[in-house]
């Protein structure tokens, strides 16, 4: 006889909103795991780790926090006003911006994350204070789009580059 599955419901938006702002309230402490990669060597998949809800993040802090539908756990590389920029330790590039009503908690005891001099200017140069959210998502996606051109090799990535060129110098 075979058994039956279990199936397990995902909250929805607005449920896991209306928890998050439960535990933050109540600055509740609780010890998970996660199975990604993205904070290797910080945080190894599986790895207990524990989470505190309604403390401010700080640039340096991993945060647990929502992203769209997705619950993502990534380092705070630049901070401005009410938009935090994440970062994965093992990521080659930044999160677009979150909000920072959408951490739910700053993880405790986790190293220092990776210093890389890219990883020191690309914050600074695209995450200024003044700098509105709006701005710097555009800013972060357009490396995303340059990071894969360079990927399919640098010739189709000059020939975009000289295109985009020849279009702004051209009086047309």
């Amino acid at each position: 006889m075979k058994e039956a599955a279990l199936a397990i419901e995902l909250p929805s938006a607005a449920e896991l909103e209306a928890v998050a702002a439960l535990w933050k309230r109540e600055r509740r402490e609780f010890e998970t795991s996660f199975s990604g990669t993205s904070m290797l060597p910080a945080i190894a998949p599986g790895q207990a780790v524990v989470v505190r809800c309604g403390l401010e993040p700080a640039v340096g802090d991993v945060v647990l926090f929502r992203s769209n539908s997705e619950i993502m756990v990534h380092r705070v590389a630049a901070r401005a006003g009410p938009w935090l920029m994440t970062w994965g330790d093992a990521n080659w590039l930044p999160d677009e911006p979150v909000e920072v009503i959408d951490v739910i908690g700053v993880l405790s005891d986790i190293p220092p994350g990776p210093r890389t001099l890219f990883r020191w200017i690309l914050p600074r140069i695209f995450a200024t204070r003044l700098c509105p959210v709006e701005r710097l998502t555009s800013r972060i996606g357009l490396v995303y789009r340059v990071q894969s051109l360079f990927g399919q090799g640098v010739l189709a990535f000059s020939k975009v580059a000289f295109s985009a060129l020849r279009r702004r110098l051209s009086p047309n």
